[in-house]
C-alpha cells in the first residue's frame, strides 16, 4: 500500500451517539461526522483532507471545485482552502437568490470566486472546470481540481480511515448495518473499501438521493478501483459488494418532500439537525428500510447550512 499524504482539519474521531427511545424496531446510532468542524463541518471535510493534501503536492495554488446551488462540498472547500492559504474557485449549477442564505452567504463572506452556470451547462462540468483551469494556468497560476463531492480515487480515502475508526465500535456494539447517503459515490465507496482493507463485518447500505441504482453501481465500483490501482491496496470490491436503497430521491435532488420533513423534525427532538437534502432523505429511508437489523450505525454527513433556504418547506412563507 503506498503513503497516503493528508492535511489535518477536520476534528477527528467524531463522536458516535445512541438515538435514546428513538421510535424504531432496531438501535440508532449516529456517527456524528456533522461535527467535523464548523465552517469545516461535514463528510466533504475527510475527503478534503486528502484532496488538498494531493493538490499541495503538485504545488497547487487555485482550487477548483463545484456542486449544487447551496453546496455543502463547495462551501467546505472554500472553508479550507482559506485555512491553508489557496484561493478557492467553485462552480455552482442555479441561480443565486438574494439576500444570500446558508452557504452561499458563507462562501460569499470567505470570498470565493463563483461561477453560476445552468442545470444544462453543468452536465459538461468537469469539462468546464478543465476549461477554467487551462485558463488559469496561461494566467500562470497553478490550478488543481476536486470533482464534484471530493468522489474521486482521492477523496474515498477519507472514508477508509473512518471504517477504520468506527471498527472497534463496530465490533463491540455488534452494530449489524451503517447506512450513509450517496449523493455523489465517494463516501460510499471509502466506507466499503474500508470495510475489506479492515475486515469489519457490518452490512453497508446507501441510500441514494439523486441519479439511479444503475449509476450509482457503476460510479462506486469505477472510482473504488482506480484507487486500488493507485494506491496498492490489494483488495478490491465488485457490483456484489454494493447495496443501494432507493425510492427516496421523491422529485428530484434537493427537493424536500412532506415524509421527509416530517422525519427530520422529529430526529430534531433527539438533539440531530438533519439537511433535506442529504441526511433529511437518507435517514428517511434508513428508517424504513432496515426492519430487519437490532442494531444500525447512520453516518450523519452534516449539511445544516443548507438547512436554511428551505425554511418555507418547514413553517411556511415569511409573514
Amino acid at each position: 500500500m503506498k503513503r497516503m499524504r493528508k492535511v489535518h482539519i477536520a476534528n477527528l474521531p467524531t463522536p458516535i451517539e445512541v438515538l435514546k427511545d428513538f421510535p424504531h424496531p432496531a438501535t440508532i446510532f449516529v456517527k456524528r461526522d456533522d461535527l467535523t468542524g464548523l465552517l469545516t463541518s461535514g463528510n466533504k471535510v475527510r475527503k478534503l483532507e486528502y484532496s488538498l493534501a494531493d493538490a499541495l503536492s503538485y504545488k497547487a495554488d487555485t482550487v477548483i471545485t463545484c456542486g449544487g446551488i447551496q453546496s455543502n462540498h463547495c462551501r467546505a472547500t472554500v472553508a479550507c482552502c482559506r485555512i491553508l492559504g489557496l484561493n478557492p474557485v467553485v462552480v455552482l449549477r442555479g441561480e443565486p437568490v438574494l439576500p444570500y442564505d446558508g452557504n452561499l452567504l458563507l462562501n460569499q463572506l470567505l470570498g470565493c470566486e463563483v461561477r453560476y452556470v445552468t442545470r444544462r451547462e453543468y452536465e459538461h462540468v468537469d469539462e468546464l472546470m478543465e476549461s477554467m483551469a487551462a485558463e488559469l494556468m496561461r494566467q500562470g497560476k497553478h490550478p488543481y481540481i476536486i470533482p464534484e463531492g471530493a468522489s474521486n480515487e482521492v477523496g474515498l480515502l477519507g472514508y477508509i480511515e473512518c471504517m477504520a475508526e468506527m471498527k472497534e465500535f463496530i465490533k463491540r456494539e455488534r452494530i449489524q448495518a451503517v447506512y450513509v447517503a450517496v449523493g455523489s459515490g465517494g463516501t460510499y465507496a471509502g466506507l466499503l473499501l474500508g470495510k475489506v482493507i479492515h475486515k469489519v463485518d457490518v452490512d453497508v447500505l446507501g441510500v441514494i438521493i439523486c441519479d439511479t441504482v444503475e449509476f450509482f453501481t457503476e460510479k462506486v465500483c469505477r472510482i473504488a478501483q482506480v484507487a486500488v490501482d493507485r494506491y496498492d491496496l490489494g483488495v478490491g470490491i465488485d457490483k456484489d459488494d454494493v447495496t443501494l436503497v432507493d425510492g427516496y430521491i421523491g422529485k428530484g435532488y434537493g427537493i424536500p418532500y412532506r415524509a421527509e420533513i416530517e422525519t427530520i423534525k422529529k430526529v430534531a427532538k433527539f438533539g440531530i439537525i438533519l439537511d433535506v437534502v442529504y441526511t433529511g432523505k437518507a435517514f428517511h429511508g434508513m428508517q424504513n428500510h432496515a426492519k430487519g437489523y437490532k442494531k444500525i450505525l447512520f453516518i450523519h454527513t452534516g449539511g445544516i447550512f443548507s438547512l436554511f433556504p428551505y425554511r418555507e418547506e418547514f413553517y411556511g412563507p415569511r409573514s
